[in-house]
């Protein structure tokens, strides 16, 4: 007859090696969602804060590339926190974190056409009157 984890008086929860092998992973502290949200909550200031100096404090100052760079910077940030956190890619197996990773670099590889497709045709257009 098989043995139980209520007969071998373990812990049919606990994380270990027989967990793992059953599909269970790791669970993330209710201490690490508030660090994680703190960090959000800073970077949503970064994001604000960052707004605010290019368009009042010293408009015109930046370069628009470096501006856009900071703030994908800042988003990439927020976006990395929150799949690797609260999506629970952290605890998950290594195939989802294979899969999660992989779409980050297929993304990115489609801004950058996208982006070099934009710039090529000659955009944005000169202001002016309408042709």
């Amino acid at each position: 007859m098989a043995q139980h984890a209520h007969d071998t008086g373990r812990d049919p929860h606990a994380q270990g090696e027989d967990a793992v092998s059953e599909g269970h992973y790791g669970h993330i502290s209710l201490r690490t969602y508030y660090t994680v949200f703190v960090g959000l909550m800073v970077l949503m200031g970064l994001t604000v804060g960052a707004w605010y100096v290019e368009k009042f404090v010293i408009p015109g100052a930046l370069p628009g590339w470096l501006a856009i760079s900071i703030a994908m910077g800042i988003a990439i940030a927020k976006t990395v926190l929150i799949i690797v956190y609260f999506m629970h890619v952290k605890v998950s197996s290594k195939l989802t974190q294979i899969f999660a990773a992989s779409s980050f670099v297929f993304l990115a590889i489609m801004f950058i056409i996208i982006m070099v497709d934009y710039y090529a045709r000659g955009w944005p257009p000169a202001s002016g009157p309408l042709p």
